[in-house]
């Protein structure tokens, strides 16, 4: 009698567990097509990845692309004060490059311009 009844109720309670089944189901389909999705833009990636270079080649060279170069050092008169120290942020931006800091270590004395430099003021500095 008990087996019955618990076969009899089964499809009641199917009913009543068929929402949390389906949001299941929903949310597991979600995370496979996300899966799917990602696979599917990184092959388009490595798929377009040289043609893409490609027409930034082409492109470039056709609209006259030239490589930007590194000019030399110029210590611009507003990156000094009156006592010749140049400033903490022009210190900082012109010595990242390691051509430029080597020539700054050479003409400047601590941050203070050396007096024998001071004619370079506004005018490119290449080897010191």
């Amino acid at each position: 009698m008990n087996i019955a009844k618990s076969v009899a109720q089964l499809p009641q309670a199917l009913s009543k567990g068929q929402g949390a089944l389906i949001a299941v189901a929903v949310i597991y389909s979600l995370y496979t097509l996300h899966k799917m999705y990602g696979a599917g833009d990184r092959l388009a990636n490595a798929a377009t990845k040289p043609l893409g270079q490609m027409w930034s080649d082409a492109s470039g060279w056709l609209n006259g692309y030239k490589p930007v170069e590194l000019t030399d050092l110029v210590i611009q008169p507003w990156y000094l004060d009156a006592d010749y120290h140049i400033s903490a942020e022009a210190w900082d931006i012109l010595s990242k490059d390691a051509g430029y800091k080597a020539i700054m270590l050479k003409i400047f004395d601590g941050r203070t311009l050396k007096p024998e430099y001071r004619d370079l003021i506004g005018k490119p500095i290449g080897g010191v």
